[in-house]
């Protein structure tokens, strides 16, 4: 697909979060800043449907750990997109057979899932949560595929589209290529 269609023509950033659950000392703080009022911020489960959606070509979540909530959220997603690839690269595949039914429901919608690492620590590997749709949009934060990240851990990343994402998707592209399916 020629470059021009797959980069937005401009670009766009926001905040991404995981708030901690009510009552929540972060929250109190927040809304005692008055300069909160006039930020918006962009829930984390919101920004990884928002990519998903975006995508047409290429729906890829890279990200080190999953767990069985995990992986029916990158499960949903998958279903969600309209992309004709859904990867899914983590540190070590295997974490997959520990979410039973989920953990299946996930390998029968991604079209491949990359084992970029493995369980043997001596292994080049990586510490990185990407959500990418083609080049145009991407998220680059802190959240894994885990009960915890989805609802209970502050977790902050940022949504980015535009041509911005095109050093997201080159970064990508080169960790699918080491990869082992």
């Amino acid at each position: 697909m020629p470059r021009e269609i797959l980069l937005s023509p401009k670009a766009t950033a926001r905040l991404v979060v995981t708030m901690p659950p009510e009552p929540s000392r972060l929250a109190s703080a927040l809304a005692a800043d008055i300069a909160s009022e006039y930020v918006a911020l962009t829930r984390t489960t919101d920004a990884f449907q928002h990519v998903a959606g975006l995508a047409r070509e290429r729906f890829t979540i890279m990200i080190p750990y999953i767990d069985r909530v995990g992986a029916a959220w990158a499960a949903d997603l998958f279903e969600a997109a309209t992309a004709s690839e859904r990867m899914l690269v983590l540190r070590d595949a295997t974490q997959l057979l520990a979410c039973g039914a989920e953990g299946k429901r996930l390998e029968s919608v991604a079209t491949r899932i990359i084992d970029y690492g493995g369980a043997d620590s001596a292994n080049e590997t990586f510490h990185a949560k990407i959500v990418l749709a083609d080049g145009v949009a991407a998220y680059v934060g802190s959240a894994n595929l885990l009960r915890r990240s989805k609802s209970t851990n502050l977790e902050c990343g940022m949504l980015v589209e535009g041509p911005a994402v095109a050093a997201v998707k080159v970064l990508l592209d080169a960790v699918i290529s080491m990869g082992t399916s």
